[in-house]
């Protein structure tokens, strides 16, 4: 949810649960940590008298609560459980939230169906009185509940997670936290293998990384060239906040490297800015979106610069020829099922492949 402008076309609406205050303050937990204006359109009843609209004052943060002042309190909370989290963090994001409502404010959980029961017994072991279950999809489930008494401090130890160890240049190797149930290919450490010896030896200026995750791709370049500017971007919440909590473990973090929470490469970085991107393909997001961002990484490569690319053998067998169309993009090296396509741009600023 975008939150970096005022936005006065945005409406949600609200099932009736509690009288609607006269003025509203919202606090949603999402990709931003900005504030931004919403109007809300609040329904009354079932009654055919339509809506009446209010402004509010919303304040996104960026999977969790610790960004809050503690005495600051909302008429509702409005929190997306990511479904990796683990089941102490879903517990903290109900006793946190119940706990910075005002007295009529109310908190609404959206959950995968899957993690029902985790949200049911959750409550239940930390005695979270009014849980309710309004609303349920064929995929999602909406929870709502009262306000609560003030929660205990917040710690990383809420968030599951095991460690991972890659080899971002020869005689420097990476120890990365990632959610405990992340399910990666196990071919991966070769794509990985095969992506770093694709890099170049010249340093850039400035780098994008893409579908950076949980920060494997972005902080091996991070230390391989430490005075980049690196831009990492990701569409997951969750792996955003892994990838920070990497960096500043690492000694990785600081001006010169930016996490980007948003869905494509082209909304992280300008055109032509880019002097190396590198990336990762995925095989769930299919090959329109594998598409797309092979065009975003060939428009945002500055005259002289070059992207290079992460993909499977099947996925370079099924895909490239449609998907790299425009583009000129083609396969830079393979081994063992993995691939790396590479995109080059001269410094006349046609984008030219490996051939």
């Amino acid at each position: 949810m975008p939150s970096t402008r005022e936005r006065s076309s945005s409406c949600a609406t609200f099932p009736e649960a509690r009288s609607p205050p006269s003025s509203i303050s919202v606090a949603v937990t999402g990709p931003s940590g900005s504030q931004s204006r919403l109007d809300f359109q609040v329904r009354r009843g079932s009654s055919s008298t339509g809506t009446c609209s209010r402004s509010a004052r919303a304040r996104t943060t960026p999977g969790g609560y610790r960004d809050l002042a503690p005495g600051e309190r909302f008429d509702w909370i409005l929190c997306n459980v990511p479904a990796r989290i683990g089941e102490p963090a879903i517990g903290h994001f109900l006793e946190a939230g119940s706990a910075r409502l005002t007295p009529q404010g109310e908190l609404r959980v959206v959950v995968i169906r899957d993690l029902c029961e985790v949200v049911e017994a959750q409550a239940a072991r930390l005695c979270l009185r009014g849980l309710r279950k309004v609303a349920l999809g064929p995929r999602h489930a909406v929870y709502a509940l009262p306000p609560g008494s003030p929660p205990r401090e917040e710690t990383d130890d809420v968030y599951a997670r095991d460690e991972v160890s890659i080899e971002a240049l020869p005689g420097r190797t990476l120890r990365l936290q990632r959610p405990q149930d992340a399910s990666e290919d196990p071919q991966r450490g070769t794509r990985l293998a095969l992506l770093f010896e694709a890099l170049p030896r010249k340093p850039p200026r400035s780098v994008l990384s893409f579908r950076c995750g949980y920060g494997a791709v972005p902080l091996s370049l991070r230390a391989r060239y430490p005075s980049a500017r690196l831009v990492a971007q990701d569409r997951d919440l969750l792996a955003i906040a892994f990838a920070r909590r990497n960096a500043a473990s690492l000694g990785l973090a600081g001006e010169g490297l930016r996490f980007a929470q948003c869905l494509f490469p082209s909304e992280a970085m300008g055109p032509a800015e880019a002097d190396l991107i590198v990336g990762e393909s995925s095989a769930p997001a299919g090959c329109a979106v594998f598409a797309r961002e092979l065009r975003d990484a060939r428009d945002r490569c500055a005259p002289g610069g070059e992207a290079v690319i992460a993909i499977t053998e099947k996925q370079a067998r099924e895909w490239l020829a449609g998907a790299a169309e425009g583009t000129s993009a083609a396969i830079l090296a393979r081994r063992q099922g993995a691939c790396v396509v590479r995109i080059s741009r001269p410094r006349a600023g046609h984008p030219r492949s490996a051939s």
